[in-house]
């Protein structure tokens, strides 16, 4: 094993080690490493990373019924069309298969899972751009008002994402209580604080009695 010249001593079991100048760099490099990964701005960029996952994950999903639901119509389209211009024997066989598949109509249930999934398809396309664009502001926000309101771990425990229903582009972090609005850099406390601001200003907050 490698020994230096550099003398460190075990506080508790007294106990010397000689390292070398590059074994001391790699440790504090490490140490550095280790301080940085473990600050809540960092944590909340891995969280911010999952949750961006999950949005693709949804859209894929959503896609694939959306392809399912798309296929069965088709189908039903080109059945009736065939049976519009096909000779008497050929109709009677194609009205059979179509009435043995339930394939005579487009229900109401597929046009609706049809609909559902577009619309799901780009609620899970503007999350995930809209976590992507707004990432340094939710970092920010979420970490002073968990930090104001002790609520650190429900944060990362509980918090779910969701796009505002009233303002498109504003996207609602909400765990314990608590909700955080985010549009761009601006962001706002709903409940906590009720002040809305840019990060780089000094804002005065007022706290709200629950």
């Amino acid at each position: 094993m490698e020994t230096g010249s550099t003398l460190i001593v075990h506080p508790d079991t007294g106990k010397q080690y000689h390292v070398t100048q590059g074994q001391l760099d790699a440790f504090n490099q490490a140490y550095s490493q280790a301080l940085s990964e473990s600050t809540q701005e960092h944590l909340t960029g891995l969280l911010l990373q999952d949750k961006i996952l999950e949005q693709q994950i949804e859209f894929e999903d959503q896609k694939n019924v959306m392809i399912d639901e798309a296929q069965v119509i088709a189908t039903v389209t080109a059945i009736a069309a065939q049976i519009e211009v096909a000779d008497e024997s050929t109709k009677i066989g194609m009205e059979k298969y179509a009435t043995d598949n339930d394939l005579r109509s487009i229900k109401q249930d597929t046009r609706d899972k049809y609909a559902a999934s577009i619309e799901g398809m780009v609620v899970a396309s503007r999350t995930k751009n809209m976590l992507e664009q707004y990432e340094g502001a939710i970092i920010e926000s979420t970490t002073f008002v968990t930090q104001m309101t002790g609520t650190v771990q429900a944060f990362y425990d509980q918090s779910g994402v969701s796009i505002d229903a009233m303002f498109i582009d504003q996207l609602n972090f909400a765990w314990a209580g608590e909700v955080v609005g985010v549009e761009g850099e601006f962001w706002q406390d709903n409940l906590s604080t009720h002040e809305a601001f840019y990060p780089d200003a000094t804002p005065v907050f007022e706290v709200q009695p629950r």
